[in-house]
């Protein structure tokens, strides 16, 4: 067991039931009315258009034109923006979130690891499945909207100031604030953990 395990554990529903809700709910749903056509605009290079009822950052968009670049880099390079705009549909968008999910179940695996290094991988492993299946977290699991990503940028940014790795911290959290503003409160409380250990560090020295 271990990470490899999570994620393919996590994918087993993740992969069915994506399919199934676009099955069920093909148009954008409740506030994905206006995510989805923002990130639409984006993928078509229109990154001066902003629709003023999001309250976000445009952070999502960005990741998830990076996430739909990276399907199919080949094709990119030939046709640009073009093949951006035919692959931003609303089932490609909502998957955005079901691989940060995945991502996210991983990251929560390496964080328990982390705080109990004495837990049985098993442990582990169940603890993490466990919390993916979090009920707000599983519900936006399938829809296009910001909690997703949010979350994982935050635990990235939490695992890395764990590991130690200061200004790979910063560096997420930074985006975890332009994904979600509200993040500022997280990136603080992270920040705080960073500067505690580091002060800790120099007494034991």
């Amino acid at each position: 067991m271990g990470r490899i395990a999570v994620a393919l554990i996590v994918s087993s529903w993740v992969i069915p039931i994506s399919i199934l809700v676009n099955r069920i709910v093909p148009e954008p749903y409740m506030d994905e009315i206006f995510h989805i056509p923002q990130a639409q605009q984006y993928c078509k290079g229109n990154f001066a258009s902003w629709d003023p009822m999001i309250t976000t950052p445009p952070g999502l968009y960005y990741l998830s034109l990076a996430l739909v670049a990276s399907l199919f880099p080949g094709m990119f390079f030939i046709r640009g923006g073009s093949l951006l705009s035919e692959l931003c549909s609303t089932p490609i968008l909502r998957s955005v979130n079901g691989v940060l999910a995945i991502l996210c179940s991983v990251i929560v695996y390496e964080i328990i690891t982390l705080l109990r290094p004495n837990i049985d991988e098993r442990k582990a492993t169940i603890f993490a499945v466990v919390l993916a299946l979090y009920p707000l977290h599983w519900f936006f699991t399938f829809l296009y909207y910001t909690d997703v990503a949010s979350l994982t940028t935050v635990l990235a940014m939490y695992l890395a100031c764990l590991k130690k790795k200061y200004h790979l911290s910063a560096l997420l959290g930074a985006y975890a604030v332009f994904i979600r503003q509200t993040n500022i409160v997280w990136m603080l409380f992270v920040a705080c953990t960073g500067v505690m250990d580091i002060t800790l560090a120099h007494r034991k020295r």
